[in-house]
């Protein structure tokens, strides 16, 4: 989730371009696919008006089948942040608070947690300060029941008691981050709004008119861009077949959507003209809490401030791919970047790109 922004403070003068491929962005997608092991990148320069991609590689070493604009990857734990978007549109329709308690939507469960959780909120959820264990690493799950119904509420109900009764995290950061965390607030959300999380998300897509998948999206199309990592020396392919699915089908709202990059861009488009004043799926107001409400880490968004300009921010990774988005309201511009790798040194040439990317637009 580590981010390297580099932010070039320009006089902006943008182009007013239509939604299309860019060729120097496209040259610049050739030339990180190029100088890496990285199959493919997809990446977008998003403004209020327009949304400009940057394209190159192949969906898997193997098929080498070249990749699509239309093609989804994974969004990892930048899921969070449409989880959050659609808390927000929760609130304003008055079916939940950020205030609201885990105890006033299920009161039978004083007694079956323990007693330092009873008080957690949504909003510390959403937030990643109430405490809760990461649920990153194999480790947390080790207790964990391993058969389930086939329900996901039910699924997510059994999950929220057995972490609310492990020992709370004890840490001086300003938050602590965690997949758990939204693991809950989706079943809040769920039992607020009487339709499972996924229903929600449902909802909004097709609200939205965006094409999602929950999962790997080589597990809705086997010719869709696979992940890679490294298994010892090799460096493997995470093929329609592989064993390793991402993080279980309950904590979807934590980390398991994928899209492509011109649904995703337009997503992100709205929000940034909402954090530019103008009411979208939710309020200005409500846009701007989502975002920037609580310093660091707000609601599904880090934010923080550099060279004098508010941005905010957020990494994706299923050890697979990597989904990476920045925006920075007072430029009037964001940056998305989509690739299947999420290897450090390819993290850092995505740093580099978006480097390239500013410097090509902000001059």
């Amino acid at each position: 989730m580590k981010n390297t922004l580099i932010l070039f403070l320009f006089s902006s003068s943008l182009m007013a371009f239509a939604q299309q491929s860019h060729k120097f962005f496209d040259s610049l997608a050739n030339e990180l696919v190029s100088n890496t092991t990285i199959p493919s990148v997809v990446f977008s320069y998003i403004t209020p008006d327009t949304c400009l991609y940057g394209v190159a590689g192949v969906n898997n070493l193997n098929d080498k089948k070249e990749i699509q604009l239309t093609d989804k990857f994974s969004l990892g734990s930048n899921t969070k942040a449409i989880t959050a978007l659609i808390a927000m549109k929760m609130v304003e329709k008055g079916q939940i608070s950020m205030d609201t308690k885990l105890l006033d939507l299920i009161p039978s469960l004083k007694k079956e947690i323990k007693k330092t959780y009873r008080k957690i909120t949504l909003g510390e959820l959403l937030s990643h300060r109430a405490h809760v264990r990461a649920y990153m690493a194999g480790e947390d799950y080790e207790d964990f029941p391993e058969e389930l119904p086939e329900n996901l509420i039910e699924q997510r109900e059994i999950f929220v008691k057995h972490v609310l009764n492990q020992d709370p995290l004890v840490s001086e950061l300003s938050f602590n981050y965690s997949n758990a965390g939204y693991v809950i607030a989706s079943h809040m959300m769920e039992i607020a709004a009487d339709k499972s999380y996924e229903e929600l998300v449902d909802d909004f897509m097709k609200e939205m008119g965006n094409d999602y998948y929950f999962g790997l999206a080589n597990r809705e199309d086997a010719t869709a861009p696979s992940g890679y990592w490294m298994e010892g020396e090799i460096w493997t392919e995470i093929g329609p077949d592989h064993e390793y699915s991402g993080v279980p089908e309950l904590m979807n709202a934590a980390g398991m959507l994928s899209m492509n990059i011109v649904d995703y861009s337009k997503l992100i488009q709205m929000q940034l003209k909402g954090l530019n004043g103008a009411d979208t799926y939710i309020s200005a107001e409500s846009m701007h809490t989502h975002h920037f409400g609580i310093e660091n880490y707000a609601y599904g968004w880090i934010n923080a401030v550099q060279n004098g300009l508010k941005f905010s921010t957020h990494d994706g990774s299923l050890s697979t791919n990597h989904c990476h988005t920045l925006i920075i309201p007072k430029l009037s511009c964001a940056i998305t970047i989509m690739f299947n790798s999420d290897l450090p040194e390819h993290v850092r040439a995505m740093s580099k790109l978006e480097q390239d990317i500013m410097k090509e637009m902000l001059r």
